[in-house]
This record gives C-alpha cells, structure tokens and sequence, in this order.
C-alpha cells in the first residue's frame, strides 16, 4: 500500500524526475553524449534530452543550428538558434525543447560580415558551451567553444577613420598582405597602410628582394610591428618605420660594421704573424739570461754593504776632517 501511494504521489507531482519520462533528441551525426557528459566521435543517433535546470555554465554542448529561426535585424545584434538537446519541464509535467541562442556580431556589423558568419556555422555540428542560463524565462544563451572561432566573435572593436590619422602619429599595425613592393598593415582603421619595399631597404641598407626579402627581414604576415604615419591623402594611407627603430637600426649596423673592422684588422695580423694581444703594462719586463745574471751579482754587492754606513763619514774621512 505504502509503495502504491509513492507512485501516486510522484505521479502528480511534475517536479519530481521520478514522474518525469525521458525525452529524445537527435544528436548530430559525428558526436555522441556519453553518461559522463563528454563528447567522443561515434555515430550520431536518439539521445536523451538534458533538462535545463542541470546544466552549468561552461559546459560544453553540440548543437546544430535551427533552420529559419534567424534573427539577424535584432537590436542588440544578430543571433542563431541551435538544438543542443536540452529542454525543461512546464507545470504540467510536459517536456519543452529550449533551443540555444548563439550570438554571432555587434549590432554594428555589417551585414554581409554577418552573412558569412552564419554560413559557417550552418550545416555542421558545432560545438559550443553554456555562457547564461535563465530558469524564469526558460531561455539558454550559448558561445563558441572553438578557440578560433571565439576569437573570430570577439574582434569587437569598431574600426576608426583612416582619415584622421595624422603624419608622424605612431601606431601598432599587424602585416596582412605582402607583394612585390610592399607589406599592408592593419593598424585599427577602416584602411590598410602600406610599408613601401623602400622604407624596409632604407633601414636594412640592403636590397630587399619581394616578398621573399621582406620575409627575410622579419616582416612575415601575422607579425605585429611598430609604424608612423608617412602620409595620408586621396585614401592612400603610406607607413614608415618609427624614429626610434630607425636609430636602432643604425646602432646596430655601426656595432655590426665594428665587429667586422676588429675581425678583418685581426685576420691580417693572423696573416702577418704579428701578435695583436695587448701586453699588460703592470707585468715586469722580459729579461735575457745574462740580464738576470748581471742584476744578481750587482744585488750581492749591495749585501755586502753594512745597514748603517754613514755616507757623511765616508765624505769626511775622505777630506781628512777629523770628527768632533
């Protein structure tokens, strides 16, 4: 009687997950949830629905986006909806799906970015990880879990106006494109600025031979440098190495052309047979054997002399000047 009236009670009571009857979902092909919650590579198929109350945040799902559910003209910006399998329970005990809310730009964006955005996100399982989770309202927003992709999302800040840089003013630019005269650099605008071939064959005073060249000298695409603004009209944005790396530049260069003096002054010493080591002017001089010989004798005879000869007696014996 007593287990009768369990299963009475739990029948009618919808927030009991002994009431409540599995739900399944289709998974994605290629990705399968396992007890644990992980993810391994096996066919896809009918899984179990989680509910949303169990999920937490950073958790990793694998959705796939919900044709025709798009909102891309929304005032806070664009969004996707994807099932990912989760869902809650309503009042009545009832399972409701609750599709995930991906935002994919910045209200700002442009249209055709967003486009492109979308299209790569469509038609593929994709994995993603719960960012907000809202039980009132029953809603899941999601984000990237892909490194790339996450850091595609996040390039939020708004380009500025090429045509407000000024001549002289320094930035950070990232090289992006490199040709046959010259790098483009991304600096922040809604412009690239180019760095002619010849700004780079004036600091290396060499020839700089195309892309090859430049890749030779350091300015490989992806590489961040540091650029002034040489001039800027009629929508051509020209760049220049800054002062500070031309004058390093050139210290370098006159350390590099020291180095090579001292070495080619010592290759022809070498060739020479002259000693170019310095001696050290505190040694003692080198002497012969004779040398030695004689200044042996001559510190004998100075042993020889008593410690307290009076030369002012030596004087006056000498001149017959008796002592008084």
């Amino acid at each position: 009687m007593e287990n009768r009236a369990e299963e009475a009670a739990a029948a009618t009571n919808p927030t009991s997950d002994d009431a409540i009857k599995p739900c399944y979902w289709r998974s994605p092909e290629g990705m399968c949830r396992t007890e644990t919650l992980d993810f391994r590579p096996v066919k896809g198929g009918w899984k179990q629905r989680l509910q949303l109350k169990d999920l937490a945040v950073g958790q990793k799902l694998i959705g796939e986006k919900i044709s025709n559910a798009d909102l891309l003209q929304a005032k806070k910006g664009p969004r996707i909806f994807y099932e990912c399998g989760i869902g809650r329970i309503d009042v009545k005990g009832n399972w409701q799906m609750v599709s995930g809310m991906l935002k994919v730009a910045k209200s700002y964006a442009k249209p055709s970015v967003v486009r492109k955005k979308v299209q790569r996100l469509t038609g593929k399982p994709v994995e993603l990880i719960v960012h907000k989770i809202s039980l009132a309202t029953g809603t899941l927003e999601l984000k990237l879990s892909s490194e790339e992709s996450r850091a595609e999302l996040e390039k939020e800040t708004p380009k500025f106006s090429a045509s407000s840089l000024i001549v002289g003013q320094e930035l950070v630019g990232k090289i992006v494109q490199l040709t046959p005269y010259g790098c483009f650099l991304d600096v922040g605008a809604n412009r690239k600025g180019l760095l002619h071939i010849q700004r780079v064959a004036d600091l290396f005073e060499r020839y700089i031979d195309k892309e090859k060249g430049l890749e030779e000298a350091g300015l490989e695409r992806g590489a961040s440098i540091r650029v002034a603004v040489k001039s800027n009209e009629k929508k051509r944005l020209f760049l220049d190495f800054t002062q500070e790396t031309k004058d390093m530049a050139v210290e370098e260069a006159a350390e590099k052309k020291h180095e090579e003096e001292e070495a080619a002054a010592a290759s022809a010493a070498a060739a020479f047979g002259l000693d170019t080591i310095e001696e050290d002017s505190t040694s003692p001089p080198e002497v012969s054997e004779d040398e030695a010989a004689m200044w042996a004798a001559y510190a004998d005879d100075d042993d020889d002399q008593s410690d307290d000869y009076d030369d002012d007696a030596d004087i006056e014996d000498s001149l017959g000047i008796g002592s008084y």
